[in-house]
């Protein structure tokens, strides 16, 4: 068994005068995801001068732009009462305009759909979604690009946060060194010496009043020595006591872009080797041709069912460049020791990640080899800084479906009851203190070597649901309010809350409830759980995101 409530001051390395000091950041935004990009938007609205951002990339919005995903999934998903055949149309009603966040539809709207892909009603090319959509949005934004965060200190309580250490770098721009890929760069990311690639700052971060937790790999949780679960750490939905496999979860992929040239082309043969224990590839039940329209961002044909020259596709395919055979994740007490030995590199498995990036390179060579004569050798891996923002072609960060989970206030963790039920019921819990809707099935992308507890096997019918301001809360820290993957959920419900309009929306009503906590000089996030509180959070939270569902011309429900 493995205890996560560790009771102890995390020590912060001594300061060295060369530390960039900003102490006007009071609600700062650790970020890296599509959650953090809706919340700084929405903070930004109304306190944009003390409101900060930290991005590890420089590429913000985490699935849309730095992990090569910009073809967001909605639900697409119908349920049915088997004793009585009432049928819901749960994608149908999550597509209706007014259950759905506005400014994320027009941020879609901006560039439409370029690419008649199937799996997604826009998809379109991430560099022009970054560059076209994301960036105009930030004006009134503070962010500090390409940075990681090192260390985290607390008050005396333990409860509250007050300084968080970080590595901003600086690409040499004389540097000619060879091409390196994310598990051979990371490490020099939280390094805080220059290297032959950077050039280092590091940034103090003080008078900080709250944090928001919105990184890919929940970072912050871990640093700040605060309650949390990850993998399969739940002996049954909503399991709070860190029993369990905390190193089996969720495969991971590194996405990557190819185009369909009009003749064809010569490629360099492949310079990764197969990633350990090699790799299976596979188009599942499927053509190479539909493999190729599935996520396909731009293209002149008319339709999703045809195929045409300088189409150009995202490749993020189950049984192609999907990693299942290591976890993404440190264990738990890895992750500390890193942290508690001032060597902290994220808490991930650098071999992990070498081998997805060797899986994914395979998958490239092995969908070229295998296409139909019509298509031999003429598509490519688009290996631009930039179109892919890399110079290997490689996505800047890989695409989770999972992070370290935050435990809520009480032991709150959002569980499955609270989204599934009956069709005849229309949505899920109605929980008094929510702050935005989601809508999408239970999806889990398993793991070879993992064994699955045999509650996750049964069916689930996921009803359009709430996501309350308690799944938002860290038990242990007062000033924390966690958002995306990091949530108080089970795994469970992170599989059905983890795809990027959902994450938006929580950014969303995340950033109100940041800066109204610093507006109203609130000292826990807890505070706003009472009524006074509350109510008027969530009045101003419906400016940026529905926080009830119409169904059927009814609102559920109608306050």
């Amino acid at each position: 068994m493995f205890v996560l409530i560790l009771i102890f001051s995390i020590t912060i390395h001594s300061i060295h005068s060369s530390i960039r000091t900003i102490d006007d950041c009071q609600l700062l935004i650790v970020g890296g995801t599509t959650s953090a990009l809706g919340a700084v938007l929405s903070a930004s609205k109304i306190l944009s001068i003390r409101t900060c951002l930290i991005e590890p990339t420089d590429w913000i919005g985490g699935q849309l732009t730095a992990e090569l995903l910009s073809a967001p999934d909605f639900a697409y998903h119908v349920i049915k009462d088997k004793d009585t055949n009432f049928t819901l149309d749960v994608g149908s009603i999550d597509r209706q305009l007014n259950n759905q966040n506005l400014l994320f539809s027009h941020m879609l709207n901006i560039l439409g759909d370029t690419g008649h892909c199937w799996v997604s009603p826009k998809c379109s090319i991430p560099e022009l979604f970054h560059s076209q959509v994301i960036l105009p949005l930030l004006n009134n934004t503070r962010i500090f690009y390409n940075t990681v965060i090192k260390h985290i200190t607390k008050d005396s309580s333990g409860r509250h946060i007050i300084q968080i250490d970080a590595i901003q770098r600086s690409v040499r721009q004389t540097s000619s060194e060879r091409c390196r890929f994310l598990s051979e760069e990371l490490p020099d990311w939280y390094s805080q010496e220059d290297s032959l690639w950077f050039t280092k700052t590091e940034l103090s971060f003080r008078n900080i009043s709250f944090v928001i937790e919105g990184s890919s790999w929940g970072e912050v949780l871990v640093l700040s020595n605060a309650s949390y679960i990850q993998g399969l750490m739940e002996q049954f939905d909503g399991d709070t006591s860190g029993i369990g496999n905390s190193t089996c979860g969720q495969s991971f992929t590194f996405d990557f872009l190819e185009q369909l040239r009009e003749t064809p082309v010569d490629e360099l043969p492949n310079p990764l080797p197969e990633p350990s224990g090699g790799a299976n590839y596979s188009f599942e039940y499927l053509t190479w041709e539909r493999v190729w329209t599935y996520r396909r961002v731009n293209t002149s044909a008319p339709d999703s069912n045809i195929i045409a020259v300088n189409d150009i596709t995202i490749q993020n395919w189950s049984e192609g460049n999907d990693y299942r055979k290591e976890y993404f994740f440190l264990s738990p007490s890895d992750a500390h020791r890193q942290r508690d030995i001032n060597q902290w590199q994220g808490g991930v498995n650098l071999d992990a990640i070498q081998n997805a990036e060797r899986l994914a390179y395979g998958y490239h060579y092995w969908y070229r080899k295998n296409s139909p004569t019509q298509w031999t050798n003429r598509t490519i891996l688009i290996r631009s800084i930039s179109a892919a923002g890399t110079c290997h072609g490689l996505a800047k960060m890989p695409y989770l479906r999972e992070s370290r989970r935050s435990i809520g206030f009480d032991n709150f963790l959002m569980n499955i009851t609270t989204i599934s039920g009956h069709a005849r019921n229309l949505h899920g819990y109605i929980f008094d203190d929510r702050l935005c809707i989601g809508a999408y099935n239970v999806d889990i992308h398993s793991m070879i070597q993992c064994t699955y507890p045999s509650y996750m096997h049964e069916s689930y019918p996921i009803l359009p649901y709430y996501i309350p301001l308690r799944a938002m809360t860290n038990r242990d820290i007062d000033n924390l309010i966690v958002i995306g993957k990091t949530m108080a959920q089970t795994f469970l419900v992170n599989s059905a809350t983890r795809l990027h309009p959902v994450e938006f929306s929580i950014g969303q009503a995340a950033g109100i409830v940041g800066i109204y906590a610093v507006q109203n000089n609130l000292e826990s996030v807890a505070k706003m759980l009472e009524e006074e509180h509350l109510r008027r959070v969530q009045s101003m939270v419906k400016e940026f995101t529905p926080t009830s569902w119409t169904i059927n011309g009814t609102r559920y429900p109608d306050d």
